[in-house]
């Protein structure tokens, strides 16, 4: 299985990029990024492209993929309304278009958040774009899922690079044997490793939903580890 990763050096993307390379049925992985990752892998080839609206130039390099995982992301904070929809939408619809004209069966996992708005109609700004974008990526692919995690603990030994989140980390740790046993893991929390193992598992054996809560992301991670 070749798969394509977008956003591999933040946090999410890079939990889509160690469980692929650690995946035997994944033989090749392609990244694409503006800068080079600080990684080397057998399977790993990396693509540097900087136009986001326009992925003609590497169409070669996207061929023959089976699934591409989308863990680009921004926050809407001190972002201009234009700026968050030009990353957040449009940048994954181009990517999106771009890889359907030449694998129309691929798989494409985009990373939402919860309380995206599916509508399109409500009063978050944030979450009318996200709901948008998993609306076009699900009508782009027939095998196009949106995951929405709620709390992302990093795997693999990383650390968000944004300071608020590894604050928020650090207050969660503590409180994560609570969680568990107030069962509300599965409602809240997920990690960066599941994320990966969830993205894989849709790519080979797909889901009865397009669109995946956490409690959703946690049962289907349980399921790729009982299916080894």
């Amino acid at each position: 299985m070749k798969v394509v990763v977008f956003g591999g050096s933040g946090l999410i993307g890079d939990g889509f990029l160690q469980e692929s390379l650690r995946a035997p049925d994944v033989t090749e992985v392609v990244t694409i990024g503006r800068t080079p990752l600080d990684l080397a892998h057998p399977k790993l080839r990396q693509v540097q492209h900087t136009d986001f609206l326009d992925f003609t130039a590497i169409t070669d390099e996207l061929r023959g993929a089976d699934a591409c995982f989308w863990g680009l992301g921004v926050s809407s904070a001190r972002l201009s309304p234009q700026d968050y929809e030009r990353i957040t939408h449009d940048f994954t619809v181009a990517a999106a278009r771009t890889l359907a004209k030449v694998n129309p069966a691929l798989t494409f996992v985009y990373v939402s958040g919860g309380g995206t708005d599916s509508s399109e109609k409500g009063r978050s700004r944030w979450a009318r774009v996200k709901g948008r974008t998993e609306n076009t990526v699900i009508a782009t692919f027939p095998n196009g899922y949106a995951l929405r995690p709620g709390f992302v603990r990093p795997s693999h030994n990383q650390r968000s690079k944004t300071p608020a989140y590894r604050w928020a980390d650090t207050l969660v740790t503590p409180l994560a044997p609570l969680l568990r046993l107030m069962r509300l893991t599965p409602l809240l929390m997920t990690s960066t490793a599941q994320l990966g193992q969830v993205a894989l598992h849709l790519a080979r054996h797909g889901y009865s939903r397009h669109v995946l809560e956490n409690r959703d992301i946690v049962t289907v991670a349980a399921q790729a580890e009982n299916h080894g």
